[in-house]
């Protein structure tokens, strides 16, 4: 009998634990790492190189433009920048509404 509770506990943590597994990009907000520039960076060019990394073939909106990540989630592009400082916000949502934003500041000589 004792042994019964055991396997029956252990079908149900493997069946909620499955469950989460799949269900993670309905429930989580999808990451968004900026690889290049580094936050606070200080740029002598007008123009930045943006790297970054999300889930694939999501839309990433930066500083008024749209990048779209490819099946490994790598995204890249350039933004214009103004001489001095200049704050730029990152945003990421999938399918579901989960969003992640992210802010990136950098100065311009």
């Amino acid at each position: 009998m004792y042994i019964r509770h055991i396997i029956f506990a252990a079908v149900i943590v493997l069946v909620a634990g499955y469950f989460f597994y799949e269900a993670k990009e309905v429930i989580l907000a999808p990451g968004l790492e900026i690889l290049e520039p580094v936050n606070g960076a200080t740029l002598e060019a007008s123009v930045m190189r943006v790297v970054g990394k999300t889930r694939p073939k999501l839309a990433v909106w930066a500083g008024g433009r749209i990048f779209t990540s490819n099946e490994e989630g790598n995204f890249e592009g350039e933004l214009p920048l103004s001489p001095g400082y200049n704050q730029i916000g990152f945003s990421v949502k999938d399918r579901f509404g989960n969003e992640t934003k992210k802010v990136l500041q950098v100065f311009v000589k």
